[in-house]
């Protein structure tokens, strides 16, 4: 009998989940995820447990999320198995080919369409500012707050048309006082994660046993980054 799957994924990578399920042409029983859960790791992991909580019915349970602030340590599922990706985070899935990330990432904010759209945002945290200091304070307050950053990368996924948003992460970047980069990503490793042909990038996580950090492994482990989604 064909195994039952429930793909649970994180809203931020819709685009980047849906271009590999139109890829594959794989479409499993889903839930998204608000994003804007990751601004709190701990009650992503409360609304995580709890959808695991109401589909033990599945045999398999796939967990579209990295590391992501810890949030997922300490799931667990009693009846049903879990399937998770050996990643940081998702700027880490979509760049999983890029062999100086790890070298680039404390200086390099990353951002993508779907991190555009969020109500924490780069633009949203922008905007918000200047309705509350004025343009010129604004301004400088973000310069402050990025200014170990030097450059503003956008990440090319393949899951969209970037002209509707190069625009305002070009003004963002001006603003910053950072250079304006475009990224190639792809969803490679979200495919594989779909498949089911799966190799160390996966971790299974039996029922009973809940997900520690040794399931990420030692990098994921020792790095921590303020810009991650």
């Amino acid at each position: 009998m064909k195994d039952r799957i429930l793909l649970i994924a994180c809203g931020m990578i819709q685009d980047e989940m849906s271009l590999a399920m139109k890829n594959t042409g794989i479409n499993y029983d889903t839930i998204w995820m608000n994003s804007e859960l990751h601004n709190n790791p701990d009650l992503l992991r409360l609304e995580l447990q709890k959808e695991i909580n109401d589909h033990q019915d599945y045999d398999i349970i796939l967990l579209a999320y990295g590391n992501c602030g810890k949030a997922l340590i300490g799931l667990r599922s009693e009846a049903t198995k879990l399937a998770l990706l050996r990643s940081e985070d998702c700027i880490h899935m979509l760049l999983h080919n890029k062999k100086n990330l790890k070298s680039t990432r404390g200086e390099t904010y990353f951002i993508t369409k779907g991190w555009m759209r969020g109500k924490k945002s780069l633009k949203e945290e922008y905007h918000y500012a200047i309705n509350k200091y004025g343009p010129k304070r604004a301004e400088m307050i973000m310069k402050i707050m990025f200014k170990n950053y030097k450059s503003l990368t956008m990440i090319d996924s393949g899951a969209y048309d970037l002209d509707e948003w190069i625009h305002c992460a070009r003004h963002l970047s001006q603003v910053l006082k950072l250079d304006f980069v475009i990224t190639q990503g792809d969803v490679k490793l979200l495919e594989m994660f779909l498949s089911l042909e799966w190799d160390h990038r996966v971790v299974v996580v039996t029922m009973g046993r809940e997900v520690s950090m040794d399931d990420f492994g030692v990098e994921c482990a020792v790095n921590a980054y303020s810009n991650t989604f």
